[in-house]
């Protein structure tokens, strides 16, 4: 199946006072960092960033190896970085997380792709029932939802999903932990991760 990686990392920052997420560091590590290393084996991984990101920015982001898509779109969340995402890979799928997931590991993207049928649109987990469209992998097939979707002005995942021809993992099924999910989206909850690896 020919798949490949996308890091999020064009939203606003806005709870996390400006900083950009994934710039912030576990043990001198940025998250973007941890994040590449874990997505090592795809033959891509791009990096979604909005038209906020400097040429300077973005020629650092491609020494690093990355294929950066500047968004297409205009402030609509993660919809229009997927979106753009897709519209310029090469590969039929792409694993989808954001630079504020940290724990994302190679055994949760296995047990994806393990699950991954030519079919499907998109491949997800769920906790307790509740979906979660980042940490999943998507299709090229979902292009036209999108565009339809974001003609509408609806820029909600979840919508997306529901209208499409997925398959739903409960992480409760598997022996993946929690953390694998979590995002660290404000100061307060950046603080007290890194007093968790202080101790």
């Amino acid at each position: 199946m020919n798949i490949g990686a996308l890091i999020l990392m064009g939203g606003q920052n806005s709870r996390m006072g400006g900083m950009i997420k994934g710039l912030l560091k576990i043990n001198e590590v940025t998250f973007l960092e941890r994040i590449i290393s874990v997505l090592e084996d795809f033959p891509t991984i791009y990096l979604s960033v909005n038209k906020k990101f400097s040429s300077e920015e973005i020629k650092k982001y491609k020494e690093m190896g990355l294929s950066v898509v500047v968004d297409i779109y205009d402030d609509i969340g993660p919809m229009g970085g997927i979106c753009s995402a897709l519209k310029n890979c090469k590969e039929d799928y792409l694993f989808i997380t954001a630079c504020d997931m940290p724990f994302i590991n190679k055994n949760s993207i296995g047990e994806l792709q393990l699950n991954m049928k030519q079919n499907i649109d998109a491949v997800l987990f769920s906790k307790n029932k509740l979906l979660y469209p980042i940490g999943a992998i998507y299709s090229k097939n979902m292009i036209h939802y999108m565009e339809e979707l974001i003609s509408n002005k609806e820029y909600k995942l979840l919508k997306l999903i529901r209208n499409s021809n997925f398959i739903e993992l409960p992480l409760e099924n598997t022996d993946l932990s929690d953390d694998i999910l979590k995002n660290i989206n404000t100061i307060e909850e950046y603080e007290q991760l890194i007093r968790c690896y202080n101790k």
